[in-house]
């Protein structure tokens, strides 16, 4: 049976990598190495991921205890944050182009002239 404080520090670990994890990600919105920032905090979830599951293995469900941690909420939270910044860095497809607002007004006036076969 794991020591008590033990598994203590191992969650109280976990939460303050995580809330490490958050303050990056805020600063790496603000800093011009964006991408390099928000790839770091990519391996820092994975290593927050690698702690939180040790600690998992390694807790210990006492009967009656009031509270206990929520280790798939935390994965789920955490898988959620990587596919954001996941989704953030390679978007599905490429950012929209200036749309150039078209005239809609096809009627000439004046003597029809046929357009050239040439292309620009």
């Amino acid at each position: 049976m794991p020591d008590p404080r033990l598994v203590f520090t191992m969650k109280t670990t976990s939460s303050v990598l995580f809330l490490a994890c958050l303050m990056s990600l805020g600063a790496a919105a603000l800093g011009t190495p964006e991408r390099s920032d928000l790839g770091l905090v990519q391996r820092q979830i994975t290593a927050i991921e690698l702690l939180a599951d040790r600690a998992n293995s390694s807790s210990v469900d006492a009967a009656g205890a009031r509270y206990r941690f929520d280790y798939s909420r935390f994965a789920a939270d955490l898988k959620r944050m990587r596919h954001g910044i996941q989704k953030y860095l390679s978007p599905s497809r490429a950012q929209p182009a200036d749309i150039v607002e078209l005239t809609g007004d096809y009627h000439a006036q004046g003597a029809f002239v046929r357009p050239s076969d040439e292309h620009d």
